[in-house]
């Protein structure tokens, strides 16, 4: 009896033993990074519609013997999908997609549980997108989200292929490892490593270019003739800008200090003016010139300087400054530390928080805070940094959304910072965020449109789309499509200049010069130059210009004077600028002649006729005052 008590009690303590292995072998799928790890070979196969078919083969590995994975979930950053299904040795698998926040998440469960150590389950993954490639104007871009870093990532490798009818390369970031062509197909090889630092973003095609139409209303209210300005698509290194006309034409068309385009028109008193400017411009997704003129000290300062929505001194900005430092460190900050708030996008008037608010709430931001936050981090570290207006061309705005709404006319804004070398920079960390980790610091994309640059100030100028006429907030006055060419562009610079047919040798001169851009595009890197073979210029000569607008001129000032003083000599003055020239003939004449000429005779009996007759009546008047003087005594 004894023993058959303990046969008893041993076998319940086995079989609750037994119990014990088999519950903690079926724990959950739940485990903790690095217990599990995955290998991938990823196809996208993108057709000439631009719909890509994705072709995961998952290779799953459990390294312990303490977890079981019955069940897979991958997270794809922004993408929707579509036709998702799933395979194992078996058969299917089930699959369950959402999709939220921006982000889709496909589960998927398992026909058979990868139990014990190495003991790997192979299985494929497919999907089709619309999403991943697009098709706007003559390029089609190809945006595939960046991959989360995990350590259950052993492997990863990625390829893309396109067909030839895309048109050549124009970019691809990262640069792949591998490019092939196989008839009508070339393929783009990628690794872990480049995926987990960003996207891929890939552009296919040689040009984009867009017509524009642009209207402005201006008025003066005053009851004296007043200076107005409107602002114009600026020439940068991102963008060649022809503008074919613009009706009425202005006075004169400037550069300012931030490099915008501004033309000014005088208004009589209580005048009222409709503008109307129309032109092309052709886009770069990489800065593909540098015609910035070259930043002082005094300027750099002025690009790093607190302004209202750029709280560089604030506690808080300072102290991420001095942790980031870089720009592209502050660019991967911004991008990754707010949230894009689409609500937003629903009210009337979107409130502009600047950077501080939008530091202090993440998840309320749009393109102004991003670019806000970006600029003020960046002038408290000493990088100079300005805002960029403009109108971006998106055919998913929720990838690549809009937010900046000017009464009618929803624009885009990003920053841009400067850079010795290059000179200013654009980057957008808007997008960069929206479109799950794909790079826009080492290039934007052909669509971004610069309209307005603000560096001096946060607020002014105003961008195209901001002149209305009081009653015209939903008016659409900014207008852009795509068009295929550039027309026949004309660089045509007008020179006049004003001078005496006779110069006097010894004594100063003056030349009044004109200089006018009567083409359709601005002449860049130009330089005027007055020439003499007898004659040397005593201020600045040349005069560089760095650049010239449509419709600008420039008034120019040059003192002269002869390198002879005893002879007399037939000259000729000579102005040019760059291949243009206008000529006119002077004479040089020494001094001594002017007492030879028959007008400095005509002069001096003048001068003599006038002093005798002056001293008469004086003689007169004071023989008057005597007389006066003896008759009151």
């Amino acid at each position: 009896m004894l023993f058959s008590w303990r046969k008893l009690l041993i076998l319940i303590f086995f079989t609750f033993l037994l119990f014990a292995i088999h519950s903690f072998l079926t724990v959950p799928n739940s485990h903790a990074q690095g217990e599990f790890e995955t290998d991938y070979r990823v196809t996208y196969a993108i057709d000439v519609n631009g719909r890509t078919n994705v072709s995961q083969e998952i290779a799953l590995k459990n390294k312990t013997t303490n977890f079981y994975a019955d069940k897979f979930e991958l997270k794809i950053g922004s993408a929707k999908i579509e036709d998702v299904k799933a395979q194992d040795n078996v058969g299917p698998l089930e699959t369950e997609v959402k999709f939220d926040n921006n982000v889709t998440t496909i589960s998927v469960k398992f026909n058979q549980k990868v139990i014990g150590v190495d003991k790997t389950l192979p299985w494929t993954l497919s999907y089709t997108s619309s999403e991943l490639a697009t098709k706007s104007g003559q390029i089609w871009e190809v945006s595939i989200p960046r991959l989360a870093k995990s350590e259950d990532i052993n492997s990863y490798e990625a390829q893309v292929s396109v067909p030839t009818s895309f048109g050549p390369t124009a970019f691809t970031l990262p640069e792949p490892q591998e490019s092939t062509r196989k008839g009508q197909i070339q393929t783009f090889s990628f690794t872990k490593n480049q995926l987990t630092q960003s996207g891929i973003s890939m552009s296919f095609g040689q040009k984009q270019v867009f017509q524009f139409s642009l209207s402005y209303f201006i008025e003066n209210r005053n009851l004296t003739t007043k200076t107005q300005e409107i602002t114009l698509p600026p020439d940068n290194n991102y963008q060649k800008v022809v503008i074919e006309s613009i009706k009425p034409p202005p006075i004169d068309v400037s550069v300012d200090r931030d490099g915008n385009f501004v033309a000014k028109y005088k208004l009589s008193p209580k005048d009222q003016l409709d503008i109307t400017t129309d032109g092309y411009v052709e886009v770069f997704s990489k800065s593909f010139r540098n015609i910035d003129k070259p930043l002082t000290p005094e300027e750099k300062n002025k690009y790093t300087q607190p302004q209202r929505y750029w709280e560089t001194d604030s506690a808080e900005i300072k102290e991420k400054a001095r942790e980031l430092k870089t720009p592209e460190a502050i660019y991967n900050f911004v991008a990754n530390y707010l949230s894009y708030n689409e609500e937003k996008l629903n009210k009337p008037n979107i409130e502009r928080l600047g950077a501080l608010a939008a530091y202090s709430a993440p998840k309320d931001a749009v393109c102004m805070e991003f670019t806000d936050l970006f600029i003020a981090i960046a002038r408290a570290a000493g990088i100079p940094s300005k805002e960029v207006i403009g109108f971006a061309y998106t055919q998913n705005t929720r990838l690549r959304p809009l937010s900046l709404v000017t009464q009618g006319d929803l624009l885009h804004a990003w920053p841009a910072y400067w850079d010795d070398q290059l000179g200013w920079v654009q980057i957008d960390p808007t997008w960069g965020s929206t479109s799950g980790g794909l790079n826009f610091f080492n290039k934007l994309d052909f669509n971004h449109i610069t309209l307005t640059h603000r560096g001096q100030s946060s607020t002014l100028p105003y961008p195209a789309g901001s002149f209305k006429k009081q009653g015209d907030t939903t008016k659409k006055d900014v207008i852009i499509n795509f068009a295929q060419n550039l027309p026949t562009i004309t660089s045509t610079p007008d020179l006049f200049f004003q001078s005496s047919d006779k110069i006097i040798a010894g004594i100063p001169v003056k030349v009044s010069a004109q200089i006018k851009n009567i083409g359709s595009t601005s002449i860049i890197g130009g330089k005027v130059l007055l020439e003499a073979n007898n004659l040397k210029t005593t201020s600045q000569n040349p005069i560089n210009f760095y650049i010239l607008p449509p419709y600008s001129k420039k008034d120019i000032t040059f003192m002269l004077q002869s390198k002879k003083i005893l002879s007399k000599v037939n000259d000729a003055l000579v102005l040019s600028f760059n291949d243009v020239q206008v000529t006119k003939p002077v004479v040089i004449i020494p001094i001594y002649y002017l007492f030879l000429s028959p007008q400095f005779a005509l002069i001096v009996i003048s001068m003599v006729i006038l002093i005798t007759l002056a001293l008469l009546i004086h003689k007169k008047i004071k023989k008057r005052k005597l007389l006066t003087n003896r008759n009151l005594v």
